[in-house]
């Protein structure tokens, strides 16, 4: 289970600068998400929804290994962190996995940043049918890289919308997808697919958890991914810490930010 922050605001600021109030708090849950930490954000060049630039505008990533709140790594980061689409994230990693760099999010892919927060059963069955879908290849072993492989295929094989994959209609195919083969392999969903993933242009969220799954040591919201739409920036988080004026994203709901716009698109959860 992870933590996960994103914002798109005007202006190109600093990470702290655009969550001054939001970003202590969300550092401060380290504390129990404590295996890692990363931030990515784009230096500039793309206009609204990344129409102005040309060529494909790779995110610049910063990852480590430590405590974020004890971290000088990431407080350099959040400070160096200038955009106007960030996200940060806070790693508790999954039973069994390695504490190493390969496996900290936000994973990359060209110009797509990608973030998650839950884990799911694994297999060598899961991994090979995943795979075998042809999508990004895992540099890493977590959970969440396949989830991410399994993303870039169903985006390269879904109509594009102006040009560009539909990547919020991805994330809820490839959802679906996982969500069905965990069920059959091991008999149940997913514990969480909560996901951030970013273009030059747009912050995409994705929310889906199983409550049967939660941890009891947990509030009941654990899970929840909330968003705040205000006047120079929108914010999508998890849950963790005091958020006012936020909205619950639905089970099985996108949402989509626009950058330049700060239009907010809300994609229902997917018929059947």
């Amino acid at each position: 289970m992870c933590r996960l922050l994103g914002v798109v605001a005007h202006g190109g600021r600093s990470l702290h600068e655009v969550v001054p109030e939001e970003l202590p708090l969300f550092t401060a849950l380290s504390e129990r998400h404590k295996d890692g930490w990363g931030v990515a954000w784009y230096a500039g060049g793309a206009g609204a929804d990344g129409a102005d630039d040309p060529a494909p505008l790779r995110p610049v990533v910063r990852r480590g290994t430590d405590t974020a709140r004890e971290s000088t790594g990431y407080g350099d980061a959040v400070q160096a962190a200038h955009g106007e689409v960030i996200v940060a994230h806070l790693r508790r990693a999954s039973v069994g996995l390695t504490l190493e760099l390969a496996n900290t999010h936000p994973f990359v892919e060209g110009e797509v940043s990608f973030c998650h927060n839950g884990q799911f059963d694994l297999s060598g069955e899961l991994r090979e049918g995943i795979l075998g879908r042809g999508g990004r290849a895992p540099q890493g072993t977590t959970d969440s890289e396949l989830f991410f492989s399994l993303i870039t295929a169903w985006a390269a094989e879904l109509p594009q919308r102006d040009g560009r994959p539909d990547w919020a209609l991805a994330l809820q195919h490839a959802a679906r997808e996982l969500t069905a083969l965990t069920t059959e392999l091991f008999g149940r969903p997913p514990e969480s697919l909560n996901c951030l993933l970013t273009t030059p242009g747009t912050l995409v969220a994705f929310a889906q958890h199983d409550p049967a799954q939660a941890p009891t040591d947990q509030p009941t919201e654990v899970y929840d991914l909330r968003w705040r739409a205000d006047r120079d920036r929108v914010l999508i988080s998890s849950t963790g810490y005091p958020q006012p004026g936020f909205t619950t994203l639905a089970p099985g709901a996108a949402l989509t930010v626009h950058r330049g716009t700060l239009r907010v698109e809300e994609h229902p959860p997917l018929a059947g």
